[in-house]
């Protein structure tokens, strides 16, 4: 286990950086992204990872075989299939939007390290219908995975939307379409509006490039409604923003794995109870929960802890479990 451990530091000091250069902002000090809350220090994250206690994950699941998604949905219609990890398909207003895409057999700098998947992709990548949109939330390697981009791209050549200091990385990498955004900023493509909102995470390819790069969530907004991606997320004052801003949503898609140990966790993502939370707050009509048993990656809780946890949740704030809905591997689900 110490080996391990070693070699997961080497190759997070060896990841490729890109990196940011622009005015300051509110978010942006001249050198670093940064959240208005508190997260963890550089130290902080090394005493975390060494005193990492893992529990086991099966070696390898055999998820039940689902039916392909449609080519497309009808007007006014809206589908999310759970594919992976953050890797959603949305379906709505004529548009296929891809969230955070990997295929990849692991998440990390190269084909042979990294965190390995413990399931295949619900829908595997030749069985996709053509992807018109992708949302990237931010570049850790398990939400920008640049081999299966490129293979997307190479097929269907869709349009990327990224935070601001990654286009240049994805351009190097031979891909094109690519546009940053800034929080709040928004990016218009037929009928639909898609707008770059906070997060409180962090970002970095390695622990010398951290911060260098913008992550956040995504509203689209369409004929079919509103529809929030929250990408990968603490729970935060963020949200008071994005509820100021936008009333209601008819879906809402919320990170509810990979959450402890708490102390320090709780400042990088959500836990069940916290997406319960949010999803209460955001008035979301449907709500779908994400990044969870794909990826055998800092395991401190079982790999079924998500569902466990979230039915108490829902018991604790009396909430019926249809509101909030835990996807198969591959499962879509319209949306009403």
């Amino acid at each position: 286990m110490r080996l391990i451990k070693c070699l997961f530091l080497a190759l997070l000091i060896v990841g490729c950086s890109t990196g940011y250069d622009g005015p300051i902002s509110d978010h942006w000090d001249g050198s670093e992204f940064y959240n208005k809350e508190p997260g963890h220090t550089f130290f902080e994250m090394i005493k975390w990872f060494w005193e990492m206690e893992t529990l086991d994950w099966p070696e390898w699941i055999e998820d039940p075989e689902q039916p392909d998604p449609p080519e497309k949905c009808m007007d006014g219609e809206l589908r999310v299939t759970y594919i992976n990890h953050a890797t959603l398909l949305i379906q709505t207003d004529g548009l296929n939007v891809l969230t955070d895409p990997i295929w990849s057999d692991r998440a990390g700098p190269f084909s042979w390290a990294g965190p390995k998947r413990v399931r295949s992709a619900g829908v595997a990548l030749e069985n996709m219908p053509r992807v018109d949109v992708i949302l990237i939330s931010h570049d850790h390697f398990d939400h920008l995975d640049l081999p299966t981009l490129s293979r997307i791209a190479e097929k269907n050549e869709p349009t990327i939307l990224v935070g601001l200091g990654l286009k240049t990385l994805l351009e190097s990498e031979g891909l094109s379409n690519v546009h940053e955004l800034d929080w709040w900023q928004t990016y218009k493509l037929k009928n639909s509006v898609f707008t770059f909102v906070p997060a409180r995470h962090n970002s970095g390819r390695s622990v010398l490039s951290g911060n260098k790069t913008l992550w956040g969530g995504y509203v689209i907004e369409g004929d079919s409604g509103r529809i929030y991606f929250a990408g990968d997320t603490a729970y935060g004052d963020f949200l008071q923003k994005i509820i100021t801003r936008y009333p209601d949503f008819r879906a809402a898609i919320f990170p509810i794995g990979s959450y402890e140990k708490r102390w320090f966790m709780k400042s990088q993502h959500m836990n069940p109870e916290d997406a319960l939370k949010a999803h209460i707050l955001l008035n979301s009509q449907q709500s779908i929960g994400m990044h969870f048993g794909t990826f055998e990656e800092h395991v401190e809780q079982t790999i079924d802890a998500h569902e466990k946890d979230l039915k108490m949740a829902l018991m604790k704030y009396k909430i019926p479990e249809s509101e909030f809905l835990v996807l198969k591997f591959g499962e879509g689900q319209y949306i009403k």
